[in-house]
């Protein structure tokens, strides 16, 4: 089974603001407005009446539902027969919601047959400020279709086994939508098949200024003549956040995204996809891809013209490994604000890197490589295959992305397109590692400040048994660097100052105890600085450490600085 991957929602606000500049995206994937539980009325499945007779009082209620209006619905079997619709106008200060009574037990709507759709929402009219939680929807043919939609929220709801299309926005444009921590599965054997169809072909409806976050969406092959997309956004469509979504089991990428016709860009962010018979993540352009991990199909990650040009499109932090190629980017070559940064790029059996017109004007840094590659510029390094993650298995999909410590990709990223956080929003320590997930510190110390009339800092550096015999150094500056001095592609994150050239060189043995020696058999060693009493005239005197590390002659890691403070 993969890892589980689980984005808190705290992360997202540290990606919305410390990873991004795009002043459309909202402060938090879940909408301010939507928890206002207003007027409560409880529907009870009533034991005394059929499944329809329950399902049509459920109708009636939740069909004439006024602002400021909440509908808690108990557990049961709820069949509506009529066309089920919600079209109605709220407001922020009142909303309608329509949720679980028991969010563990939730509420089956379910429909006789595929004429109709399990759920409509806007058809009769527009529909705003609403919130559907916690509720199952099965049968029917699309699952939940939102037609005039704005400011409607859908959230923590397992919808599946329809005959069409999990939840589709394809009839009317649509705004402010957000789609939350809803399990998509089975959405149909009938056309087109997918978990999420937004928008229309051409840009002829748009879906924009929405959330499609932390959903689970799996399980769309068995579409007979559908697509089976897992989520799908269309050209035109802008100004969206795909945050955090679990994508797999798929017959087509199981992340499409078009482009949006120039108009801003749309931000993919922080999903895990794996699975697919087609690419697993497939973007044409205008967007920032960033925390990605993309494991399997034709291709892990593919871009190309797709009813709009390939443009402005930031590829920065993710993790893409397949037995196909890794990365198809068929239209890169010569077109504007192409950026390809600090990704990992693994196939076993195809290209790591494919650019289809060549990578003229491309700009690429801390890219790490297991394949062949046409690339022509700098920018990238050579990994050493699937060993260099804890654990990536490309048949049973069992996935742990992050690097393994010590292996090439560990610590090889550029610093000037170093994201704060991870996928899973652990802080990214400097130098960073290339791909979706960071590791441990490979230098660790037992405490970070001493006090100056005298202590002892223990240094601890492990890189594992493959580093065994290797020679370390431990250097020191006065401060840590955020720019990094490249050498033999990797970033050294301290100054090259006085106190660097006197450590590197042995001379500071008497205070750096260990700081020059050979890891032992486990890849290890010990170090100690050693601060006599020296008064409180050096208080708040700070000094920074980082591990070199050389194997038959070659730099082979540079680890993360480690400060010490006199207090």
């Amino acid at each position: 089974m993969p890892r589980p991957f689980v984005l808190h929602p705290a992360c997202a606000l540290a990606l919305a603001g410390a990873l991004s500049a795009q002043a459309w995206l909202p402060s938090s994937p879940f909408p301010s407005w939507g928890n206002n539980p207003g007027n409560v009325t409880l529907l009870a499945w009533d034991p005394a009446k059929t499944s329809a007779q329950n399902g049509a009082a459920l109708e009636n209620l939740a069909e004439n539902l006024q602002p400021g209006a909440t509908l808690s619905v108990g557990p049961g079997v709820w069949t509506v027969s009529n066309r089920f619709d919600l079209s109605i106008v709220a407001s922020a200060s009142q909303p309608v919601r329509i949720v679980a009574t028991n969010p563990t037990n939730r509420p089956i709507i379910t429909r006789p047959n595929a004429s109709q759709n399990c759920l409509n929402v806007g058809s009769n009219g527009p529909c705003r400020y609403l919130v559907l939680q916690n509720l199952e929807f099965t049968g029917g043919g699309d699952l939940l279709r939102i037609y005039d939609g704005s400011h409607v929220w859908v959230d923590g709801c397992y919808l599946h086994d329809g005959n069409g299309v999990g939840i589709a926005v394809q009839t009317n444009s649509c705004n402010h939508l957000y789609l939350s921590r809803n399990e998509v599965a089975r959405p149909g054997p009938g056309t087109p098949g997918e978990g999420m169809y937004l928008g229309g072909n051409f840009g002829s409806i748009q879906v924009t200024d929405s959330v499609v976050a932390y959903n689970h969406v799996h399980d769309l092959r068995g579409a007979l003549v559908g697509q089976g997309d897992g989520i799908e956004l269309k050209q035109a469509s802008t100004r969206n956040w795909i945050l955090g979504n679990r994508v797999h089991g798929c017959r087509n990428p199981c992340i499409l995204v078009y482009g949006t016709g120039g108009i801003d860009e749309n931000v993919i962010d922080g999903n895990f996809c794996y699975d697919g018979d087609d690419a697993i993540l497939q973007v044409q352009g205008e967007a920032i891809v960033r925390n990605n991990v993309a494991i399997g199909g034709s291709a892990a990650f593919q871009s190309h013209d797709h009813q709009g040009t390939s443009s402005r499109l930031q590829v920065v932090h993710n993790t893409f490994v397949s037995a196909g190629r890794a990365a198809t980017l068929a239209r890169w070559g010569g077109r504007a604000g192409m950026v390809l940064a600090n990704n990992v790029m693994y196939s076993t059996n195809s290209y790591s890197v494919w650019f289809g017109i060549g990578d003229a004007g491309v700009t690429a840094a801390g890219n790490l490589l297991f394949g062949p590659g046409n690339q022509t510029g700098a920018g990238y390094a050579m990994g050493g295959g699937l060993g260099d993650f804890v654990h990536v298995d490309l048949m049973s999909f069992s996935i742990d992305a992050r690097p393994r410590l010590g292996s090439p990709i560990d610590n090889r990223g550029h610093p000037h397109f170093q994201l704060a956080t991870d996928q899973a929003g652990a802080p990214r320590l400097y130098p960073a590692d290339p791909g979706a997930l960071t590791n441990s510190s490979a230098l660790q110390a037992n405490v970070f400040v001493v006090s100056t009339g005298g202590g002892t800092q223990q240094l601890q550096l492990d890189l594992g048994v493959p580093y065994r015999g290797a020679s370390y150094t431990i250097v020191a500056a006065a401060r840590t660097t955020t720019s990094g001095f490249a050498t033999a592609g990797f970033h050294l994150p301290i100054e090259l100052d006085g106190l660097f050239v006197l450590s590197a060189n042995g001379g500071l043995a008497n205070t750096l105890q260990n700081g020059i020696g050979v890891l032992d058999t486990s890849g290890r060693a010990s170090a100690a600085v050693l601060v006599p009493p020296v008064g409180p005239a050096l208080s708040g005197l700070s000094v920074a450490m980082s591990a070199v590390v050389v194997q038959n002659g070659q730099l082979v890691h540079v680890s993360n600085p480690v400060s010490l403070t006199l207090q």
